[in-house]
């Protein structure tokens, strides 16, 4: 069966369109929807570390802030390399290892926050 995939690929040499690193969103793209899954990823995380800021004292609380403060500061680096960078798959791989950099620290400083609070 002769689809357009087949002849892209037959076309390129060595230019699977189906890896990773050749999507849109990586390649192509304007970077909305990595400023957008960033803030979005903001906005969820920060429900429960403002509670845990304002509702646990003890050692946990610093746990909290710093990993509040290292998400924004990704999410700014998002925002900053949406709008300053030049277009292109440079620009938009900085904002996906910036928004993965913000998930990261989420998770684990969230995870950080469970264990410190179970002990």
């Amino acid at each position: 069966m002769n689809d357009s995939r087949d002849e892209h690929i037959r076309s390129a040499p060595g230019s699977d369109p189906t890896k990773v690193r050749h999507q849109r969103a990586l390649t192509s793209a304007s970077g909305t929807v990595w400023v957008v899954m960033s803030a979005l990823l903001l906005i969820v995380t920060s429900v429960p570390l403002i509670a845990i800021i304002a509702l646990r004292p003890g050692p946990v609380r610093p746990v909290a802030i710093i990993t509040a403060a290292l998400m924004i500061a990704f999410t700014c680096i998002v925002f900053i390399a949406r709008f300053a960078a030049p277009r292109g798959p440079r620009r938009l791989r900085i904002m996906a290892a910036a928004m993965i950099g913000s998930a990261v620290v989420g998770v684990l400083g969230l995870l950080l926050c469970l264990v410190i609070e179970r002990t």
